[in-house]
């Protein structure tokens, strides 16, 4: 049966590092292999390799961060989730607003046109701006803006230049300005309120001017 000295651990690390300390007490190996495959296990051997792996910096492909989206991409899947809220109340609005509607998204969107620091259509701006739509139902579709920040404007204009503008906050909540043109001056409100309200608020302007195709 063959014998093997005994290494001490301390100095089977150094040994894997090929560093020898002399002595005259101290075996001495022809070779470090002979005493780390005599010494240690193949077991150890290969924690020592993962530690060692452990220690290295991380390869080029590990470190590298994800890919940033284009404005293209950003741009699509903000218009895709606002046209998936109006496919939910699609039957309130007939197909030829529908198609206006969605017409209207893209030249929002277009990336042609986007400012930089601009924010998308927020989905909860545009979700308030579906429910006025479909209580207030007006007969003359508005034009469509976006903030900075990402909430709907909707504007109408009269042939007297009677102006009502309408901002979609989240929450059902909606900024509302408007002006009406006297012969000797231009009347200029503006409001804050809910969309289950707005319609109370705007009565006694007489909504219609804004709304009804024949009245404006």
């Amino acid at each position: 049966m063959s014998h093997y000295p005994i290494v001490r651990p301390s100095l089977l690390s150094r040994a894997l590092a090929g560093d020898w300390p002399g002595t005259d007490n101290m075996w001495r190996p022809e070779s470090a292999s002979t005493v780390v495959y005599a010494a240690a296990s193949n077991q150890t051997v290969q924690l020592e390799q993962k530690l060692r792996e452990l220690q290295l910096p991380p390869s080029p492909r590990m470190a590298e961060p994800a890919r940033k989206r284009s404005l293209e991409e950003n741009l699509f899947d903000a218009t895709a989730a606002v046209k998936t809220l109006t496919s939910q109340v699609a039957m309130h609005l007939d197909r030829e607003w529908r198609a206006k509607l969605f017409r209207q998204l893209d030249s929002l969107h277009d990336p042609a046109e986007w400012e930089a620091g601009d924010t998308p259509a927020q989905k909860d701006s545009f979700a308030t701006f579906l429910k006025a739509i479909c209580d207030i139902r007006p007969a003359r579709r508005p034009s469509l803006g976006l903030t900075s920040s990402g909430c709907l404007i909707a504007a109408w204009t009269t042939a007297r230049n009677d102006k009502l503008t309408i901002e979609f906050l989240p929450n059902d909540q909606v900024r509302f300005v408007l002006s009406l043109v006297h012969a000797d001056d231009t009347e200029r409100i503006a409001g804050k309120t809910n969309v289950a309200r707005l319609r109370e608020r705007l009565s006694q302007f007489g909504p219609g001017r804004w709304f009804d195709v024949q009245k404006a």
